[in-house]
């Protein structure tokens, strides 16, 4: 048995705080990052609704999201969800408006998205 003295290289997780920079629109608390490319910023959900007499039902789900350490510019983050719901021609017309409600919002935040990436955000 060797008395020399031995050396090994282990990877370890060194937990520090880090300040980030955090954009105007960022309303996301920030609890899930570990790494720094774990940081992720995003900002205020808009959601389309549709209510009938069967509920209320979420589609088209959006928002401003960026991960600096990931990605350069902002982008628009929309969950699609899955499913069916069988409409009568009143809710199927309500549903439509809504749609294009929504799609006129969804197209103030893609112009919200593209005035950032031109401020360097």
């Amino acid at each position: 048995m060797s008395i020399e003295p031995r050396t090994v290289t282990l990877t370890i997780l060194v937990t520090k705080q880090l300040e980030v920079a955090e954009p105007a629109w960022c309303t996301d608390p920030h609890r899930k990052a570990s790494f720094k490319t774990d940081i992720t910023h995003n900002g205020p959900e808009i959601t389309g609704a549709l209510t009938t007499d069967r509920g209320t039902f979420h589609y088209l789900t959006a928002w401003l999201t960026q991960a600096p350490h990931s990605e350069i510019h902002p982008l628009v983050a929309i969950e699609l969800g899955s499913g069916t719901v069988e409409l009568d021609p009143d809710d199927v017309r309500a549903f439509t408006d809504g749609v294009r409600r929504h799609l006129n919002r969804l197209d103030a935040l893609a112009a919200e998205c593209e005035r950032l990436r031109g401020e360097g955000q």
